[in-house]
């Protein structure tokens, strides 16, 4: 019997071998699972951008969570701003939402389910990319709710008008759903960029619940928005393409309320006070005083009329895509404090 001697030396090339390649298997599955973990730790959390003055997080139970550098909070968490607080929240990496001055929000998530609760004040969003099937972005006051599909624009209580909840979008399209309280009534809309639409409740006999649609063009948006918007680039590039707005006029209708010195107290929307105003000389054509995002009324360029498909009452003609035509903006408030934040997108 001839007997095969065996090398010791090739039996531990082969061990080595395959040591190397278990360790290396092994270093690609910790990597891997690194990058699934923090990509859906990414998926279920979400963060806080920026926090400018007051800002606090509160827990379901309502105990104050501590604030740090890009803070996670979980589904029920809620955020709020004092009257010099501004907070930028990303849901995740393609839907970022801004909390105007003494503003509340209370943020839920399930999965791809998000839900946004403005219980006071006023949020900017911005959606970069269109949601898939099924994913559901939505905005709620305590009478609407606002579908985002994918879209930019700002929601908020009209606290100079009655406390009216509106939402104003500056690109894309939001399909809106209103319950009146007194009367279980539903009503639905669409609002597309460079409109506005507005919650008129019932008064104490049931009537008068409408929701109405107007359009509005760059100079009737409010500081807190401009300056929001005026901080990233890409998103001045979609809104104006959408509306045939000028990028160059929307830099420097931000850029000339800087220069006047204009540091209205910031509310909800931006609600001027009086004494913080220079004396400017009224324009006729103009009124001087009313909600910064609203559209001014101007009745020469909008028409009522009545939808009787969907009971919604649209101020304003066919939408069409327009310019606007002064370089001086009606609005009197709001964030004058935004435009100095330099508010960014953090990824």
């Amino acid at each position: 019997m001839t007997q095969i001697n065996k090398s010791p030396n090739n039996s531990k090339q082969k061990i080595i071998i395959i040591a190397l390649s278990v360790a290396v298997i092994a270093a690609v599955a910790v990597v891997v699972g690194v990058l699934l973990t923090r990509n859906n730790l990414l998926a279920r959390t979400m963060r806080l951008l920026r926090a400018e003055g007051t800002v606090s997080i509160e827990d379901q139970k309502g105990s104050a969570k501590p604030i740090t550098e890009n803070s996670r909070f979980q589904s029920g968490d809620s955020v709020s701003t004092g009257a010099d607080g501004i907070a930028t929240v990303g849901l995740d990496d393609t839907k970022i939402v801004t909390l105007n001055n003494d503003s509340k929000a209370e943020f839920v998530k399930n999965g791809k389910q998000l839900e946004l609760k403005l219980l006071k004040g006023a949020v900017f969003f911005n959606v970069t990319e269109k949601l898939r099937s099924d994913e559901k972005f939505e905005i709620k006051t305590s009478t609407m709710t606002a579908g985002i599909r994918g879209t930019s624009g700002v929601v908020y209580y009209d606290e100079a008008n009655g406390n009216n909840e509106t939402i104003a979008v500056t690109d894309g399209a939001v399909e809106i759903s209103a319950t009146d309280p007194l009367t279980n009534e539903t009503k639905t809309a669409r609002v597309e960029g460079g409109q506005q639409l507005k919650v008129i409740l019932s008064s104490s006999d049931g009537q008068g619940f409408e929701l109405i649609v107007e359009e509005f063009v760059l100079e009737d948006l409010s500081e807190f928005t401009l300056g929001l918007i005026a901080e990233d680039d890409e998103l001045i590039a979609r809104i104006c393409d959408f509306n045939g707005w000028d990028p160059e006029k929307l830099k420097k209708v931000l850029k000339d309320l800087d220069n006047q010195g204009v540091k209205p107290t910031e509310s909800a929307v931006g609600t001027t006070a009086p004494e913080t105003m220079p004396a400017k000389p009224t324009d006729p054509e103009k009124p001087t005083e009313g909600d910064p995002a609203k559209p001014t009324s101007n009745s020469s360029k909008k028409k009522t009329s009545k939808s009787s498909k969907k009971s919604v009452r649209r101020t304003s003609s066919k939408k069409k895509k327009k310019k606007s035509t002064s370089g001086k903006s009606s609005s009197g408030s709001s964030s004058h404090i935004v435009s100095e934040m330099s508010i960014q997108n953090v990824n």
